[in-house]
């Protein structure tokens, strides 16, 4: 019973979303249509590499697409396009930054944030700028 409750609150809190942007290309594309789980999280805690929608911290009503790439309480970098997660190098396969080989940022996101980044980190306005996001800002879990 309470697998068909979950289904029915997820298949009722999706929504439908054009995307407008560059910053998640080549994995989605501008004038894309992805879908919003709003109870996306319900069940689950966010995820590396999960993407995310989230209402952009320094435009109040603009909602941005972006990827998880630090989970709560880790050390996290970027060290000239690498990400390194406790010091440790990961894989970023959805990475696409052919202009950024000298990005170097580092976060410590508390017990409630989360460290987001576009794709495209040429065309991305992400945790570079403003930081990590809080739990409560991920407002989505998106499927292309």
């Amino acid at each position: 019973m309470n697998f068909i409750i979950n289904a029915l609150i997820e298949l009722f809190s999706a929504q439908l979303i054009k995307v407008r942007g560059r910053s998640m290309e080549p994995a989605i594309g501008e004038n894309s249509w992805v879908i919003s789980l709003r109870a996306g999280f319900r069940r689950r805690e966010p995820q590396r590499f999960d993407v995310v929608r989230l209402e952009d911290p320094h435009t109040d009503g603009h909602w941005i697409l972006k990827r998880i790439i630090g989970l709560p309480g880790e050390e996290v970098a970027l060290n000239a396009g690498d990400l390194l997660v406790n010091g440790e190098s990961v894989e970023d396969p959805f990475a696409y930054c052919p202009d950024l080989t000298t990005d170097n940022h580092e976060w410590w996101p508390r017990d409630d944030e989360y460290v987001v980044l576009g794709d495209n980190r040429s065309a991305s306005t992400d945790s570079r700028k403003f930081g990590p996001v809080k739990r409560s800002s991920l407002r989505g879990r998106i499927r292309s």
